[in-house]
């Protein structure tokens, strides 16, 4: 198994189980699929490392009071895992795609101003965004792959 986790905030991408590597590009493969350049994969022998790992990255999201919620996460977070298994006919992978999306911004219910408002407004646009792929006006997909 190998896990990647990342987190999109204020349209910067960041590696959460490496965070101090810095923001990371998007970038397109030469099949047409985006990927995220320089995204960590660690490799978990067990599924105690697994959540380990997991726990590692929720450490490192981005999270800040509001008046509606005094964890308020600020960013869209994306979790890949992959199981590769080796069978007499070769390799056969899995992935697993789990997100957590941070929820619509009120301003009239946050009460947020300055930085707070500004992260507001990413998150509004995003979720945006992901409304249109999935009405079918923008189908790209997101690979996070290394």
């Amino acid at each position: 198994m190998s896990i990647s986790y990342c987190e999109i905030y204020n349209e910067l991408i960041r590696d959460l189980l490496r965070p101090s590597a810095g923001p990371l590009e998007l970038r397109e493969d030469n099949r047409g699929n985006q990927i995220v350049n320089g995204l960590s994969e660690i490799n978990a022998l067990s599924r105690f490392e697994v959540i380990a790992l997991l726990l590692k990255g929720n450490k490192a999201r981005t999270v800040e009071p509001t008046a509606a919620n005094q964890t308020s996460s600020r960013s869209h977070a994306l979790l890949n895992i992959t199981v590769t298994r080796s069978t007499p006919l070769g390799t056969k992978q899995g992935r697993l795609y789990l997100t957590d999306l941070a929820g619509s911004e009120r301003v009239s219910k946050t009460k947020n101003r300055g930085k707070r408002l500004q992260e507001g407004a990413h998150i509004n646009k995003s979720l945006l965004a992901l409304g249109n792929c999935i009405n079918g006006k923008n189908l790209n997909i997101l690979y996070l792959e290394t």
